[in-house]
């Protein structure tokens, strides 16, 4: 690889954008019955075999064992991309280059998706509530880092008990960074597998959702917000003629996006008792 690589987690057959520093990874490649003439994630060290559980992270895992060369590294999807306008109409053409990723890490440190709301379903904790009847794999989350990590509750309780996430494990960054999370974030999860299967909360998956909250958190912890870089994520299979992508592309030109979705969410929170 040369200075950049930028994974693309894949499951299935797709058409890899023709961009440099962009390498398409199969994840789960150990259970696969079809290879798909990417590169593979149960070469050299590996943990593709746990892909039902970490989903893209087998990918995340497989780099950050066995690409010692780039200098900067990162993680997509298959059908989703760090881009300029995702209300283009060429969406792919939006994507964001390897070269142009390096150029803004000499300002930030990291680029991330922008954050969104959350459904009451997605993992959201109360303080009003008691931990018997709230979120289980959250709360075994939260017992896991106040033993752990301790220094990072102020961090945790920031995207646990609030409104707005990034999701979807997406990432890029100086190679030491990305480093430095995989370090701290895959023995975290290792004992979040445990300690979840042990306790009955390990649904399939749930390694994969955790980690969206794990790389918040330790980026909210170890960076100031102006050198976290928010970027919009656009899902290049997304149906562009659809009445809610028109009705977001409306807002977006208008500028009242924020405004419209946060009145949105309240009454949505308000309903569900958030």
């Amino acid at each position: 690889m040369g200075e950049t690589a930028i994974l693309i987690a894949a499951h299935k057959a797709f058409d890899p954008p023709a961009l440099e520093g962009y390498l398409p990874v199969q994840v789960g490649a150990a259970l696969a019955a079809q290879d798909l003439g990417f590169q593979r994630d149960d070469e050299g060290e590996n943990i593709s075999e746990k892909n039902p559980q970490y989903c893209e992270l087998t990918g995340h895992y497989w780099a950050w064992k066995n690409l010692p060369g780039p200098e900067t590294m990162g993680l997509v999807h298959y059908r989703r991309y760090f881009v300029h306008d995702m209300y283009a109409a060429d969406v792919k053409s939006q994507i964001l280059t390897a070269a142009e990723a390096e150029k803004l890490l000499e300002h930030y440190d990291i680029i991330l998706p922008k954050p969104v709301y959350k459904l009451a379903c997605n993992g959201i904790l109360f303080h009003d509530r008691p931990k018997e009847v709230q979120n289980r794999p959250m709360v075994l989350l939260e017992e896991l880092m106040r033993r752990r990590c301790p220094e990072y509750m102020p961090s945790f309780e920031k995207f646990a008990y609030g409104r707005r996430a990034s999701f979807g494990n997406m990432l890029i960054a100086k190679r030491e960074v990305f480093c430095a999370y995989s370090a701290w974030m895959f023995p975290l999860l290792e004992e979040f597998e445990r300690l979840g299967a042990e306790q009955g909360v390990l649904a399939p998956r749930m390694c994969g959702f955790i980690s969206e909250y794990l790389l918040c958190i330790w980026a909210d912890h170890n960076f100031p917000p102006e050198k976290i870089l928010f970027m919009d994520v656009a899902n290049t299979e997304d149906d562009r003629r659809a009445l809610a992508y028109r009705m977001r592309k409306v807002l977006v030109k208008l500028g009242l996006l924020e405004p419209v979705s946060k009145a949105a969410f309240a009454v949505y929170y308000k309903l569900k008792g958030c």
